[in-house]
C-alpha cells in the first residue's frame, strides 16, 4: 500500500480567527475548496493512500468532509498536545515510516526525493530571501541539521537561508522511546524532540522546491485564494538549469553587456532538451556587480542578447535566475554569503516557485565541476567543457 500522510490539522488559528471564525483553520475556505483539500489531493497525486488526520479545535468539520477517504482515521485531542503530543498520541496508528504534514501549510514538493534520502528524520526545507522573518536552519554538507538560528540571532554576514517548509518525513523508530514516557503532555516536536535528535545525529535537512504558502495570518491567506489554484493548474515538467559564462558564452572576465561570444557546442544541448519540453533556466553566479566590475543594466543587456540569440533559433528562456552576491564584494548591499551562490542551490529552489519544476528529472549543465555541481542530492549535473 501507498505512503501514510499524518496531518497536524488541531490547531485554533487564531490570527485568523477574525477572517475565517467558523471552521478550523486547515479548513479555510480557498475560491470555496477546503485548504486542505488541496492538500489531500496533492498528496492523493503522489501515491499517498493512508491519512491520518490529527484534530482538535472544531474536529467534526474536518471528519465530515473527509470521512469518505478510504484508508483514514481521525484522532482528536481533547486538550491541545502539541506537535510532538499530537504525533506519540497517535504512535499506535503509524506506519514504520510515514511524512507529518502541517494542516495550514501548502509546499508542493516531490514527497519521493525526502523519501529516497532515507534519513531517520528529515524536514523539508525551503529557500527564503527573508531570514529575518524566519530564522533558519543550518545544514551540512552531508544535509546533517547542524543548527536552528532564531530570528534576531542571524549572523551579520548572512541574508538569506533555509527555513522549515512544515513537512517531515519520519522512521517510526527514533519516536518510540518518546512514545513510551509520554502521558498526555504538551511536547513541541519541533522544540522539544527535533534538539533531541539533532543531539544523536538523526536530523537531517533535505532543501526542496515548490510552491509555498503558509495560512497563518490573514495577508498570506489573502494571497492563497489566487495562488494555489493557479499553481495547481500548471503543469510539471523537467528543467535543463543552464549556466552562462563559460557554458552559453565564452568566459571572458566578467562579461557584461551584449558584447558577447556564444559557445556553438551548447546550443545544440539546449535544442535538444526543449524539444523534449524541459523548461530552460539560465541560473549565473553574477559576482561581477558586488565587485563593481559592471552595473545591473549592463548584466540585464547580456541576459536580453543570449535570449535574443536563442529565440532566433526557437528557444525560449522560461526564467533566469541570477546572484548579485560575493562575500568578498566591494559594493556594501551585495557584500555577503549567500546560498544563492552556486554550487549552492537558492537559485534553483527560487526557480521552483516560479515554475511547476519536476526536479527529479532535471539536469544542471555547466562547465565549471566545482561551481556547477549544484548541492542537491537528487539533481543531475553535467559538466562539458567550454
Amino acid at each position: 500500500m501507498g505512503r501514510q500522510a499524518v496531518i497536524l490539522a488541531g490547531g485554533f488559528g487564531t490570527r485568523l480567527s477574525h477572517v475565517v471564525s467558523d471552521v478550523p483553520k486547515p479548513m479555510a475556505p480557498i475560491k470555496n475548496i477546503p485548504f486542505l483539500d488541496y492538500i489531500v489531493k496533492t498528496l492523493k497525486s503522489q501515491n499517498f493512500e493512508k491519512f491520518v488526520f490529527l484534530t482538535g479545535y472544531k474536529s467534526e468539520c474536518i471528519e465530515n468532509y473527509f470521512k469518505d477517504l478510504q484508508n483514514v482515521c481521525f484522532i482528536k485531542e481533547e486538550t491541545a498536545l502539541g506537535t510532538g503530543g499530537a504525533i506519540l498520541n497517535a504512535y499506535g496508528k503509524l506506519d514504520d515510516e510515514f511524512f507529518v504534514i502541517n494542516g495550514d501549510t501548502f509546499f508542493d514538493i516531490d514527497y519521493s526525493l525526502l523519501e529516497d534520502f532515507g534519513k531517520p528524520c528529515s524536514i523539508a526545507l525551503r529557500y527564503t530571501d527573508n531570514a529575518e522573518r524566519y530564522g533558519f536552519v543550518d545544514i551540512d554538507d552531508d544535509f546533517k541539521v547542524k543548527s536552528f538560528i532564531e530570528k534576531g540571532n542571524l549572523p551579520k554576514d548572512r541574508i538569506d537561508g533555509f527555513i522549515n517548509g512544515g513537512i517531515y518525513f519520519i522512521k517510526k523508530s527514533v519516536l518510540a522511546k518518546y512514545a513510551q514516557n509520554f502521558d498526555g503532555q504538551f511536547v513541541s516536536l519541533e522544540t522539544e524532540i527535533f534538539p533531541k535528535l539533532l543531539a544523536d545525529g538523526q536530523l537531517y535537512g533535505l532543501p526542496l522546491g515548490g510552491c509555498f504558502i503558509d495560512i497563518g495570518i490573514p495577508e498570506d491567506y489573502y494571497k492563497a485564494q489566487d495562488l494555489i489554484p493557479n499553481w495547481i493548474s500548471k503543469t510539471q515538467k523537467p528543467a535543463l538549469f543552464v549556466d552562462k559564462d563559460g557554458t552559453l558564452i565564452v568566459n571572458t572576465e566578467y562579461p557584461h553587456g551584449k558584447d558577447f561570444q556564444i559557445i556553438e557546442n551548447t546550443i545544440s544541448t539546449v535544442e535538444q532538451y526543449a524539444k523534449k519540453d524541459f523548461y530552460i533556466v539560465m541560473v549565473t553566479n553574477q559576482a561581477g556587480i558586488a565587485k563593481g566590475k559592471f552595473d545591473f543594466q549592463g548584466m540585464q543587456e547580456g541576459f536580453d542578447g543570449i535570449k535574443e540569440f536563442y529565440l532566433s533559433k526557437g528557444i525560449n528562456f522560461d526564467d533566469i535566475e541570477f546572484c548579485p552576491y560575493h562575500k568578498d564584494g566591494v559594493i556594501k548591499e551585495y557584500s555577503y554569503d549567500t546560498i544563492l551562490r552556486k554550487p549552492n542551490p537558492g537559485m534553483i529552489l527560487k526557480a521552483c516557485e516560479k515554475l511547476k519544476i519536476d526536479l527529479k528529472n532535471s539536469i544542471m549543465l555547466g562547465d565549471n565541476p566545482k561551481i556547477d555541481n549544484i548541492k542537491l542530492p537528487y539533481l543531475k549535473c553535467r559538466i562539458i567543457e567550454e
